[in-house]
């Protein structure tokens, strides 16, 4: 049953290109929460497979995701390599080898000394770019002292071959081009070595509180002032921030995007065709079958209209289903359903209530009740009172 699940998962992935329907034919599709653990089982399965075929001594093999390192005599080097090659014809590997008793692996260098000994080294291709999250990109301070702060131990923990003083060096040319100021650098630095030479650090705590993890979208002055609130009266909550700026916005998208109307889980506004009011719904289903609810809802009671008003009177409480059908009913008005527009979009069901109640909130020519703003916590009315009234 397992594997029939993930048959179906692999064979139902497809997307939409200039109208014309593309399906994965071989492999996982990029951004599959699956790839990653499909391509390690892969990789164990065809090492497993492979290794058993060979009748030579491997004296190690380390594997991180689809990158190995091992060391074989040269004369079986393309042996062992047609063997892994041989597995699955879309899965074809090349060979590194040593050159000047140098190989690089990963994000480090293994030297082989005169005395037969490996030493390593902090290694960076010869295309790379030297860039890492700039100083001044729109991140929040955290995440650029974490990176700057993770480069330094990378360095410091892959450099066997260099001295201290050689490390430092290293990690203050490359920090300095990515615009990290000189005394920045140096705390961080002075930072990570005392932190890594202090091995007596106590845990104060023998049963700490569990953590619990949230994140915030980074809104520069804002976000920092409401993480120090948070962090004071909710010390066992862990914050992460999203940083709302993203290279996806520099680049144009290749898939087609999805209708409007064929949208879920989206905030919605109808305006009247009558007057300079309008309907805020929420739904979860596609957009077109909410409208075509909201159609037949209004086709029926017209009908019942023109075919016997006094019974459609009768049953007018019937038809108040909405706030949009209160307003049809008691002011004879019509909804222009083809102007439909989509206000938000969220796939947390919890986060568009709340965003549903703020647009009811801030409109002041909804038709909704005000009582749909009833469940709105009373800082987000405050911060929305702020904002309506052209305040900052």
């Amino acid at each position: 049953m397992f594997i029939e699940l993930i048959k179906f998962n692999l064979s139902s992935s497809y997307f939409v290109h200039r109208g014309n329907f593309y399906c994965q034919k071989s492999g996982t599709a990029m951004g599959n929460p699956l790839s990653p653990a499909l391509a390690d089982l892969v990789m164990e399965t065809l090492l497993d497979h492979v290794l058993e075929g060979i009748d030579i001594p491997i004296p190690f093999l380390k594997k991180y995701v689809d990158d190995l390192i091992t060391a074989l005599p040269i004369d079986m080097i393309e042996h062992v390599r047609n063997a892994l090659n041989e597995f699955n014809s879309h899965i074809q590997f090349t060979c590194e080898m040593e050159n000047n008793n140098q190989l690089p692996y990963l994000d480090m260098l293994l030297i082989r000394t005169a005395q037969q000994k490996i030493v390593t080294d902090w290694y960076k291709k010869p295309v790379a770019s030297g860039r890492i999250l700039n100083y001044f990109s729109f991140h929040p301070l955290t995440q650029k002292l974490n990176t700057a702060t993770g480069f330094i131990g990378r360095v410091f923990k892959l450099s066997t071959c260099r001295s201290e003083n050689e490390k430092k060096e290293l990690v203050r040319d490359y920090l300095l081009n990515n615009n990290y100021s000189s005394s920045l650098i140096n705390r961080l630095i002075n930072r990570y070595i005392n932190k890594n030479t202090n091995t007596h650090e106590s845990n104060s705590s023998t049963h700490p509180e569990p953590k619990m993890y949230r994140s915030l979208h980074h809104v520069e002055k804002l976000t920092p002032a409401l993480a120090k609130v948070i962090n004071r009266n909710f010390p066992n909550v862990q914050l992460g921030f999203k940083c709302v700026k993203t290279n996806r916005l520099l680049f144009s998208k290749l898939k087609d995007a999805t209708p409007q109307l064929e949208k879920r889980n989206v905030i919605y506004r109808i305006p009247c065709a009558d007057c300079d009011c309008a309907y805020i719904g929420l739904t979860t289903q596609q957009l077109k079958n909410r409208l075509s609810g909201h159609r037949s809802l209004i086709n029926r009671y017209a009908d019942l209209k023109s075919s016997d008003p006094n019974r459609a009177t009768e049953r007018e409480e019937e038809f108040k289903k909405t706030a949009l059908m209160v307003h049809v009913i008691e002011n004879e008005h019509r909804f222009d359903l083809p102007g439909t527009k989509i206000l938000e979009q969220d796939n947390r069901l919890n986060a568009l209530q709340v965003l549903e109640m703020c647009h009811i909130f801030c409109d002041t020519k909804t038709v909704n009740y005000r009582t749909d703003t009833s469940n709105l916590s009373v800082v987000y009315s405050g911060l929305l009172h702020s904002i309506t009234n052209g305040e900052r």
